[in-house]
């Protein structure tokens, strides 16, 4: 290798290194947001995605996830999975990686098409570097894409146009070279990636008219005679538009489109109106994308008319003077035209008359490709003889942008300040509201969850899920008929809504009717067989009903489902428990804790078998971890003082109780036990206190009684004594009897 290709090569990754490191610090902070809105459905509630082993069936199953027509995003799902399970920084990772792929293949396109642009010229390929770096660091660094890279979900569309643009570039390539067989080659890499992106999502299908308009533009000068001349070629990206539409539309296309406004408050006709308007919102955005003007749901007022309201008619004449200014710059300004006419083009699918939601940002991640390079050519374009100007205000622009990226990512911190986001910049969105009602329940904050819920029922009095939301609020407030009244109307809203059935049977257990419980259990499950979290409730609503062989079922049926299920794996390690089937029950702990290593409650019912089965040491470190894990665990506190007083480490033991009570200081286990480790340590009269503060309590308690009536006969209050063993002979009889005989005949020889 030459010094001069060494130095070729140095200068090529350079760029690529500063790329990546930009987009690194700006999605810095992001790496622990966690999974929001439709991550749920798409991700954490996805079961074909949980994949335990890389092979071929898994991948299939993968694949025909939520969104079965975007089988390669849900295949990366899998991957993330299997790599980290639900460990969001993963998933946070890959979306990173995506997004910085996508900044290299932005770079790399701009190189290619401002070298045909120039001609080649080899005197300009130093202004052509910058230019691209400057294109892609805009691509990079703009707040509008936030949405589409922190929003995990979201890499459907970042895959998609990672494919999109990299078969793009091959294309251009592949018309470049003068190698035959590396035409070929390139060719066959433009149809994979093709297929690849369009695999990812469907805004891809705009792939084939982006590569004839290019090849018109760049190739073959704009000539009108090339048209005519390839008129049959040209109809075929048409065809294959169109036979793409029937496969995901089925047989009639336009009853599937006119059913997707089934669930909308707007008509087809209202959609298309209001769509100008968004455009020129989009096209606002990405010129004053200020983190205040950003939001996950906007709302946009629908368009009745053209003139209702008016400015839906400036928009769409906006809109068409943008066009025909495309159209007559495409000689004088080619990449100028081009670019106006790729963010057209590329918004056409979502912005058109399919029944979708009316605005989203992550919508612009491809249109954002053309608005890079057009605002990247033009800076250096107009300000061609002022270098040092030039690369002042490239730097300045993407700080600006960097910042307003990082900033913009504080917002996706946690649930609370999304939604929060959201219902501040949108005071009209009934779903934001009610999210954050969600979000708070998760937090504990109950009022603020149950007044945010009502504020979305307030705006829609429809909306099934708000109605769930405020359930699990009022139901983690102890108001379980109140929260009962709410999921029953979710149902009648949404008859299939199996996140309410499944909370409407938690609330009927807590009711005791256990019967009516089951049945909305069943219910759910016949809605949706997957729903593991019905399942699991069904197990522990079967085992309070003793039926523990149809409990069982369920929890295997619930890890067929989801192999690595840390609830089920435990609820079925504490029956085997029961069972006398030790073995198999550490077993189904030890998967538990591989999944999920910090679940205190697994933790905690392993120590138990551990210590019933003699393994005293090893029940201590996971009593231990549990207690690391959740300092405030009574439970815990107590068993691992039980152990100690074994061990004859009574005075650490007593520690353990007195935290234990701390936490829940009207536990009469705890009580008793401390009591026994006080008299045991010769601290006879405060152990007494706590036999006391037992039967306060709970005044019939039997060992209390037991073990203060000891108390007596040690100090020599037989008369006490006898009393303690009265109310005892009410519960233990036969144990009374022993203890009252006893203390008779020693009253006895002492008379004598």
């Amino acid at each position: 290798m030459t010094k001069q290709s060494i130095k070729s090569y140095t200068f090529q990754l350079l760029p690529i290194l500063f790329i990546c490191l930009i987009s690194i610090i700006i999605y810095s902070n992001t790496l622990h947001s966690p999974f929001v809105f439709d991550d749920i459905t798409n991700i954490t509630e996805n079961s074909r995605i949980r994949m335990t082993d890389i092979t071929l069936p898994s991948l299939k199953n993968a694949a025909r996830g939520r969104a079965s027509h975007r089988p390669i995003p849900n295949i990366s799902f899998a991957v993330n999975y299997y790599m980290g399970r639900y460990n969001v920084q993963g998933y946070h990772r890959v979306n990173i990686a995506v997004h910085i792929i996508n900044g290299i293949l932005v770079y790399l396109l701009a190189c290619a098409i401002f070298t045909q642009l120039k001609g080649g010229s080899r005197e300009s390929l130093l202004p052509i570097h910058y230019m691209s770096l400057f294109a892609s660091l805009i691509f990079v660094a703009h707040p509008i894409n936030t949405q589409s890279v922190t929003y995990i979900v979201q890499r459907m569309s970042s895959m998609a146009v990672m494919f999109y643009l990299l078969s793009f570039f091959l294309y251009i390539r592949a018309r470049l070279s003068g190698v035959r067989w590396r035409r070929w080659a390139l060719f066959s890499g433009v149809i994979l990636s093709g297929i690849l992106a369009l695999g990812s999502k469907e805004i891809a299908a705009t792939l084939p008219v982006i590569i004839i308009l290019y090849e018109w533009y760049f190739f073959q000068d704009l000539k009108t005679s090339w048209l005519k001349k390839n008129i049959p070629f040209l109809i075929i990206p048409i065809i294959v538009i169109a036979v793409l539409a029937l496969i995901y539309m089925g047989e009639n296309p336009i009853e599937r489109i006119l059913a997707g406004y089934g669930s909308r408050d707007f008509t087809l006709i209202e959609r298309v109106l209001t769509q100008f308007r968004v455009i020129i919102f989009y096209i606002s955005l990405l010129f004053l994308p200020l983190p205040s003007r950003m939001n996950l749901i906007h709302h946009i007022t629908t368009s009745q008319s053209l003139l209702q309201p008016i400015t839906t008619l400036l928009c769409l004449v906006s809109i068409v003077a943008l066009l025909a200014l495309s159209i007559s710059w495409a000689r004088k300004k080619r990449l100028i035209s081009f670019s106006i006419l790729w963010f057209f083009i590329n918004l056409i699918i979502e912005s058109s008359f399919i029944g979708l939601e009316m605005i989203f940002e992550h919508r612009l991640y491809l249109p954002m490709v053309g608005f890079s390079l057009l605002v990247a050519y033009s800076v250096f374009h107009y300000l061609p003889n002022r270098r040092t100007l030039t690369a002042g205000l490239c730097v300045i622009i993407i700080m600006v942008l960097g910042y307003g990226t990082y900033v913009r990512n504080r917002t996706w911190k946690d649930e609370v300040t999304l939604w929060s986001d959201v219902v501040k910049k949108n005071p009209l969105s009934h779903r934001g509201y009610s999210n954050l009602g969600m979000a708070l329940t998760h937090k504990g904050r109950f009022k603020e969850a149950i007044h945010n819920c009502k504020l979305s029922l307030r705006i829609n009095a429809d909306n099934p899920e708000a109605y769930n939301n405020l359930g699990n609020a009022l139901i983690r407030q102890g108001k379980v008929d109140e929260a009962i009244k709410q999921f029953i109307k979710a149902l009648t809203k949404k008859p299939d809504f199996v996140s309410a059935r499944n909370n409407l049977g938690l609330a009927l257990e807590r009711q005791g009717k256990m019967d009516d419980a089951v049945y909305q259990y069943n219910e759910a499950l016949k809605i949706s067989p997957d729903h593991t979290s019905a399942r699991i409730n069904l197990g522990l609503a079967l085992i309070r009903q003793e039926k523990i062989h149809e409990a069982v079922y369920q929890y295997k049926e619930a890890l067929r489902i989801d192999p690595e299920n840390t609830e089920a794996h435990m609820n079925l390690g504490v029956i085997l428990g029961r069972q006398g089937k030790v073995q198999e029950a550490i077993y189904h702990y030890q998967v538990a804790l591989r999944t999920n290593p910090n679940n205190e409650s697994v933790h905690y019912n392993l120590a138990g078998i551990l210590n019933k089965n003699g393994k005293i040491d090893e029940a201590i470190k996971h009593y231990k971890k549990a207690l690391d894990i959740r300092p405030d665990f009574p439970e815990a506190h107590n068993n691992i003082g039980l152990i100690l007083v074994s061990k004859g480490k009574a005075q650490e033991a007593i520690s353990h109780y007195h935290e234990a009570l701390r936490i829940r200081p009207d536990n009469v286990e705890t009580h008793i036990n401390l009591g026994v480790a006080l008299v045991s340590q010769g601290k006879i009269k405060e152990g007494a206190t706590h036999f006391v503060q037992a039967l306060r309590i709970r005044p019939e308690h039997p060992n209390a009684h037991f073990y203060l009536g000891s108390i007596y006969v040690i100090v020599g209050r037989k008369d006490l004594a006898i009393g303690e063993y009265r109310v005892l002979e009410k519960i233990q009889p036969d144990l009374a009897k022993i203890l009252l005989t006893r203390i008779n005949q020693g009253i006895k020889k002492k008379t004598r």
